[in-house]
Formats: C-alpha cells, structure tokens, sequence
C-alpha cells in the first residue's frame, strides 16, 4: 500500500485509513480501489471497498491460489492513464466468466491500452500457420465484436485457418462457438502480460 495508507486491524475487520479534507474522499475511494484492482490482478482476491466517513471498510472474498514470496526488490507501484483502467477491465472479465463475448472484449481492450499501434499487430498473410499472438487476438476481438459478413482479407485468412465459415461469431453455431472459447486463454495470457509491463 502507498505510504499514506493506514492498515488496521478492528474486531476481526480490516481496515485502511487515509487521512484526507472531505472534499478528497472521492478521490481517496478511487486511489482505494486502484490499489484493490491491482492487488486483484496480483493475487486473485477480490476486495470491496467502501467509504464509511473518512474510513475504508473492505470485506475479503478468498480463492486461494499460490504466488511465493514478494520479491525483495519491490517498490511502490508508479501509476500511469493505462494501468488503472487495465487492472478494471481485469476484473470486470474474470467476472465475465459466462459472458465470453465480454470477456474477449474486456481481454483485448487490455491489450489495445498497452499496444495501441496498428504496427503492434502483425499483417496475417498465411492460412496454413497461427497468426501473432496479438493479430490472432486482434482478429477473435473482430469475430466476436461485429455481426455479419467477414470483410477484411486478413479475417478471411484467418476463418479459413480455424475452417469456419467467413461470418463474424455466429451464435446459433455451436461448432464455432467451441472453437471461439478455446481462444480465450489466448487473450488472457496476452491481457496479463500487457499487464505485467507496467506492475
């Protein structure tokens, strides 16, 4: 936590004082949740935040999962436009988890804050191998996102690879729906390195 939080331990509850002019207390909610975001993307433990006065009142919601030791090197995290909204979208799609179409969206919208440069995605020219990880990411967003025929050379490139039909995501077809949800962990795994560069 940065240094102006206060962590405390009351009845069994946990809580985090910052000491703030009233008119501070949004902002202090936000900066709040910031950190629970990223703690969140860290160690998969969702925290609610709420504002009671000038106190923080958070409750644990626990699934447990191993991450070692804090490197001895760590240091205060340094906060720019991208990463708090990409530590938000993290959150929403983890609890998208039945709403793939959201969830890929969410995924990819991460990896657009962190590579926002149409030359971070490498032109699809060959059906017969996997694209780039972030094309092949850029091209499921595209298949999920839109409705209708498929238009652009590289998607058609890239239905012939996954042998469907060059339609974007068609709902009523299970088949494709089966294929289009193996990718999601393809998203996943690029939305948490994007992540990663900037923690």
């Amino acid at each position: 936590m940065p240094s102006t939080f206060k962590v405390y331990v009351e009845d069994d509850e946990i809580y985090i004082f910052i000491e703030t002019e009233k008119n501070e207390d949004e902002n202090s909610k936000y900066l709040v949740e910031r950190e629970l975001d990223r703690y969140f993307f860290l160690t998969c433990v969702k925290i609610k935040a709420e504002m009671i006065r000038k106190n923080i009142e958070f409750s644990l919601t626990l699934r447990n999962r191993i991450h070692g030791d804090l490197p001895d090197d760590i240091k205060p995290q340094q906060w720019n436009y991208e990463l708090p909204i990409m530590l938000k979208l993290w959150s929403m799609a983890v609890d998208l988890h039945n709403e793939f179409r959201l969830q890929i969206i969410c995924y990819f919208n991460i990896i657009e804050l962190a590579y926002p440069s149409r030359g971070s995605y490498q032109k699809y020219t060959d059906h017969t191998s996997a694209p780039h990880p972030l094309t092949e990411c850029k091209l499921i967003r595209d298949l999920v996102a839109h409705a209708g025929e498929v238009g652009g050379s590289q998607l058609r490139l890239y239905c012939k690879y996954l042998d469907i039909p060059e339609v974007m995501f068609d709902v009523t077809d299970n088949t494709y729906k089966a294929i289009i949800l193996r990718k999601i962990k393809l998203l996943e795994e690029q939305a948490k390195k994007a992540i990663e560069k900037y923690l």
